[in-house]
Formats: C-alpha cells, sequence, structure tokens
C-alpha cells in the first residue's frame, strides 16, 4: 500500500499481525487446513472492507483492528469463511443467479460447516443466532451444499425478506469479487491452474477427513459435493446415438468463392457443387427408462424427460427412421411409448401421466426390452438410459447393449451399480436447474 500515513502503516503492521494469528490459530487447530491456509493469497487494501474470491482475500486494515477489538476470534472466524467459500468454489456464480439469495445459500453452508466442526477458537456470538434458521432449513433438506440451500431458498417457502433479514445472520464476508466490479485492477483472473489447485485442495481435505478423522459431518458433505464427478449430460447422451450421413446442404463445409467463380467463368457450370450431406449424430434404436416409484419425484422425472427432449430436439437428432422408446416402471413396465419423430416426443411430454409409485425392480425393463429386441423392433439397439434413485434390485447379467443408470442422489452417499453399467449421479438441485 502506497503513500500511506504513518498511523495508516502502523494499522498495516497491526493488521499483518492479527491475520497471522488467525493462520496459525486454524493450522493448530485444524492440521487438514495446512495446504488450504498456506495457497490464501491476502492482501492488505483500503478498497475493501473484507472481500474473498478464488483464493485471494483484501481486507481492510482498519476494519480488521475493528473486528478484532469486537471479538478476537471473529477475524479468525471470518477468515475460515472465506478460505471454505474458495474450497467449495462458490465464487464460480452461473448466470441468471439471483444473487441475493444465492450469496446467502453459500454464507449458510459455510457457516453451518464451521459450527459442527465445534471449535472454541471459531466460535463467535453470531453462531447462536444462527441456529434457528439452520434447525429449520434441516429440516427440509437433507445436507446443507450451497446449490441445495439455493434451490429452497428460492422456492415460495422462503420470502425475500427473509432471506434479506437472514443474510445478516450468516454474512462474513464481502462477496462484490464474485460478480466483478467496475476497478478491473481488482478483478480476480480466471486461473486454470488456480482453479486446478483448489480442486486439489479440496480432495486432499475429503481424503483426509474421511480416512484420518472418519468425519460424516457438514464440511466433509460440502466437500464430496464439490468433489463430486460431473458430467455433461449432452455430451453423454451422444454415446447412445450413432452417426449418420444426412442428405441436406451442409453450408460449413461449402466453398461459395469456387461456386460463384465457377458460374462467373463457365456459365452455368460451377468449379464445385454444394455437399449434400453432412455428417451428424441420430438416435436410432435408444430406450430410456424412468423410475416411477413412490421414491422418485414426479416433477423431477418430468423435468429430466423435457431435458432429454430439449436435447434431442436441438440438435437434430431423430434421423428417418427412429426407435425410442420412453419406459415407466417400478416393479413392472406400467407404460411404453414409441418415439418415432420429434412430434412424437412433443406430443408425449403434453399428455405425460406419470404412472407406477410402487416399490423398485429394475430386471423387469431389461427383460421387456429384450423381447423388443427378439421381436426385431429394437435392430440396432444402441443402449438403455435408465433415471433411477439407485434403490432397487439389478439383473444378476450385463445386456448385451450399453447401459448407464442416472442416479437421482440427494443423499451424498454413493449408490452402487453393477460394474457392467455406467453412473452419473445428479441431485435434485441439479436436475431442476437444467
Amino acid at each position: 500500500m502506497n503513500n500511506l500515513s504513518e498511523r495508516d502503516r502502523q494499522a498495516e503492521e497491526l493488521s499483518r499481525q492479527i491475520i497471522t494469528l488467525a493462520c496459525n490459530s486454524i493450522l493448530v487447530h485444524l492440521r487438514f487446513m495446512d495446504r488450504a491456509v498456506g495457497n490464501f493469497s491476502i492482501t492488505a487494501d483500503m478498497n475493501f472492507r473484507f472481500a474473498g474470491a478464488a483464493g485471494h482475500l483484501y481486507y481492510s486494515p482498519w476494519s480488521l483492528i475493528s473486528m478484532y477489538r469486537d471479538d478476537q476470534d471473529l477475524v479468525t472466524r471470518n477468515l475460515m469463511h472465506c478460505i471454505l467459500h474458495s474450497i467449495f468454489r462458490h465464487s464460480i456464480v452461473g448466470k441468471g443467479i439471483d444473487q441475493l439469495r444465492w450469496d446467502l445459500a453459500c454464507d449458510i453452508a459455510v457457516e453451518n460447516s464451521i459450527n459442527e466442526l465445534e471449535q472454541d477458537f471459531l466460535r463467535t456470538k453470531r453462531e447462536a443466532e444462527q441456529a434457528e434458521v439452520i434447525d429449520h432449513i434441516k429440516k427440509q433438506l437433507p445436507c446443507l451444499t450451497a446449490e441445495r440451500i439455493y434451490s429452497f431458498l428460492i422456492s415460495d417457502e422462503v420470502t425475500y425478506v427473509q432471506c434479506y433479514e437472514w443474510s445478516e445472520l450468516f454474512k462474513g464476508d464481502d462477496h462484490d469479487l464474485w460478480y466483478g466490479i467496475e476497478n478491473a485492477e481488482y478483478t480476480i483472473p480466471v486461473d486454470a491452474d488456480l482453479g486446478q489447485l483448489w480442486k486439489d485442495i479440496a480432495k486432499r481435505m475429503q481424503t483426509e477427513l474421511e480416512l484420518f478423522r472418519n468425519d460424516e459431518g457438514a464440511l466433509t458433505q460440502n466437500l464430496r459435493e464439490i468433489n463430486r464427478v460431473r458430467y455433461n449430460y449432452t455430451e453423454f447422451l451422444k454415446r447412445f446415438s450413432i452417426r449418420a450421413e444426412t442428405m441436406r446442404l451442409s453450408e460449413e463445409e461449402f466453398d461459395n468463392i469456387y461456386y460463384s467463380y465457377g458460374l462467373e467463368l463457365y456459365g452455368d457450370i460451377p468449379l464445385v457443387e454444394p455437399l449434400e450431406y453432412r455428417d451428424s449424430r441420430k438416435i436410432r434404436d435408444f430406450v430410456i427408462a424412468i423410475d416411477t416409484s413412490g421414491s422418485v419425484e414426479g416433477e423431477i422425472v418430468q423435468k429430466f424427460v423435457q431435458h432429454t427432449h430439449d436435447i434431442l430436439a436441438g440438435q437434430n437428432s431423430f434421423d428417418t427412421r427412429t426407435n425410442l422408446y420412453i419406459l415407466q416402471c417400478d416393479d413392472d413396465v406400467r407404460d411404453a411409448a414409441l418415439i418415432t419423430c420429434r412430434e412424437d416426443f412433443e406430443n408425449y411430454l403434453s399428455g405425460m401421466e406419470i404412472k407406477g409409485l410402487g416399490r423398485t425392480d429394475f430386471r423387469p425393463v431389461f427383460d421387456y426390452v429384450q423381447k423388443l429386441i427378439d421381436d426385431h423392433k429394437l435392430d440396432e439397439m444402441r443402449g438403455l438410459l435408465y433415471f433411477t434413485d439407485g434403490k432397487g434390485t439389478f439383473p444378476a447379467a450385463a445386456p448385451g447393449y450399453d447401459t448407464a443408470f442416472i442416479i437421482h442422489n440427494d443423499s451424498l452417499m454413493d449408490v452402487w451399480v453393477p460394474d457392467w453399467a455406467m453412473k452419473v449421479e445428479m441431485p435434485s438441485g441439479e436436475i431442476m436447474n437444467l
């Protein structure tokens, strides 16, 4: 910091000592935080009160001293709060996000994780004030991660006024840098290496908490969520399509210059002809099975089917000959719809009615599909995509086609599937935000 008065210099030096003391406190009591603390960049800057993002923290020395004077543990608490935001990668904000609710969801996830550590050096008076709100949310959610809390906060059960009031109870730092500010000097850069560093830190922390502390608290749950392997569902769906040559003008592969020059030079004879085909991916024979047992919510099912339709329609994936079966099933196949074109899929969606709601058994679906194959209704069977919560009886043997289980899983506990099947886990919030 340049051009500082002597008084400001003294404040800066004192604030550095306070920050160092806070870092050391975390390291002494929570050894699994060593890499996170060691890689966290902390800078004194009069332009900020206490703000961070993506492994950086900017703070005002005077604000920090005032914070320390009010409560000596408050600086350590807020530093821990800010570091956990970076570990959980909360500053990566999606488009169209409700800023108030996202900020609050992230703060609740972080503060609850700190509270459950039950460390005296991290206790502040706001912890007791948060208890009632946290208890209320825990009655609605299986675990408190930012994405799940955000889905709850944007529901009709929570008003904007409530969110505003709660935000003061959970705030530990400013989030201005998450959204960018006018002064580009302080914009946190998008650094792939830095992002990978914090991913590695999160994975190591999860390993240490699970193996050496046998921890199943909120911090571990948040780490599992952020470390969960995420698949691009659009790309995943391509595994079940085939390459086909479509008879249509391929604009991107046609050179209009040579075509026009040929017409000009030779009259009606072009030098090149437009390519009347293009290589693309099409759906031929394919099955989507939807678990409609009592443990799977209808709204989640409809959202998943709608998104699948949007992907296929958006990519013009339907071939001139398409056999896409959509099966609704619990312990038996309750409904079977044959989709041969985009219009069929749209009609199915408009009149979709959930049938089933019994217990789950995956085997009848595989039997049904095998009969379709035997009856030559699926001669070019590409695969089966089974949307379920994973709580059912699997076939003993692998089928003769690719199978993927799309697991609707909110528990953060691993769901087993046979080794012959692929698995993609998607919590409710991720499905509803597709």
